[in-house]
């Protein structure tokens, strides 16, 4: 104990000597050893503790020392002492932190109360964690996305052609932008992002956000649209009530941002970014259920377009983040379909950064 003591008191002179405005701060009575600091909020006006150069004097009287006491160690800044060790016993400041080996029960146990004595109505004990490091390329893995998706339609009514009916039918034989119109509240957006990486641009404020994921839709059609491979890949309405009509659509997508984060050292702070997204459609299915079919799962590409060109962003606090996509391009092939629908996305998502 009394050699830690001392190697206690050499640490915090070499610390106050080579970090003069971070070991010793600009108050009386204060100490910085590594992460923790200890403040003594009562200071004299006259303490001139913010000078550029501080004077650290050590002095260890070796004179006592024996089997029961270790050497008495001083450290002195300007004419003060700021940290003393005399036997078993350190003193900072108006703070005195004692050995006490045997406790008044005779158990030899110590209690916390009893190892720190002082001024402690004026005096208060803090911990500040040591800012970490920030890195010029920074990665984060598996970006987890939630929420609503919809179609803007943006056909002409005069481009609406003859669809295929196989049936006859009391339905509209030509869809239109009232039929097409999906279920908000069941139409969704999941996106995983394998992999995001963020590039330092100046003062670590600015960054270069990019990365490769997953971005999967289900369009909940409310009207009883199906859609076909055979004999071509046609959109046409059915005579079948179903419970359950959605279109799946999955693009593999790679997002470029350009990222603001307001204060780069705090995580909770403002977080914006901005920028493009381009995918290409892995697979696309329908998925309907209806008491007189049953559940089926047709495959197909049903005339989609191949790529996505999307506007993308998120703007939040902290690790979790509303983001939002609206698609530039075409959902279908302009080549086979007069449809022209544009999807967008908004929703919460779970990010380290």
């Amino acid at each position: 104990m009394k050699k830690i003591i001392v190697v206690l008191g050499i640490l915090i002179a070499s610390n106050a000597i080579a970090q003069q405005d971070t070991a010793v701060a600009k108050k009386a009575d204060t100490i910085k050893i590594g992460n923790m600091v200890i403040v003594n909020d009562k200071m004299d006006k006259s303490d001139k503790y913010d000078k550029p150069n501080h004077v650290v004097n050590i002095t260890i009287d070796s004179k006592k020392k024996n089997k029961y006491k270790n050497d008495d160690l001083h450290i002195n800044i300007g004419n003060d002492t700021l940290v003393s060790v005399i036997d078993d016993t350190v003193k900072v400041g108006r703070i005195r932190i004692i050995n006490k080996e045997e406790g008044t029960s005779g158990y030899g146990q110590k209690d916390i109360a009893s190892l720190l004595q002082g001024d402690f109505k004026k005096t208060k004990i803090t911990i500040e964690k040591a800012p970490k490091k920030l890195q010029n390329i920074s990665t984060n893995w598996w970006i987890f996305d939630l929420g609503f998706a919809n179609l803007v339609d943006n056909t002409a009514p005069l481009m609406y052609a003859p669809t295929y009916l196989p049936y006859q039918s009391m339905l509209p034989a030509t869809p239109s932008s009232a039929n097409l119109k999906l279920n908000n509240a069941k139409s969704s957006n999941v996106n995983i992002w394998i992999v995001q990486q963020k590039v330092n641009l100046p003062q670590h404020q600015w960054n270069l956000k990019y990365g490769i994921g997953i971005e999967m839709y289900n369009f909940r059609f409310e009207q009883p649209i199906s859609f076909s491979n055979t004999p071509g890949n046609y959109v046409y309405f059915d005579n079948v009530k179903f419970s359950k009509n959605k279109l799946f659509v999955e693009y593999l997508t790679v997002p470029v941002q350009l990222n603001f984060q307001s204060n780069p050292e705090n995580k909770k702070s403002f977080y914006a970014s901005l920028g493009l997204s381009a995918g290409y459609l892995v697979q696309s299915h329908t998925k309907q259920i209806s008491e007189e079919r049953g559940k089926r799962k047709v495959n197909g590409n049903f005339d989609l377009n191949n790529t996505k060109l999307a506007t993308i962003g998120e703007l939040g606090v902290g690790g979790i983040r509303l983001y939002g996509s609206y698609s530039l391009t075409n959902l279908f092939d302009k080549k086979l379909t007069s449809f022209d629908m544009a999807p967008f996305a908004i929703g919460i998502r779970f990010s380290k950064f």
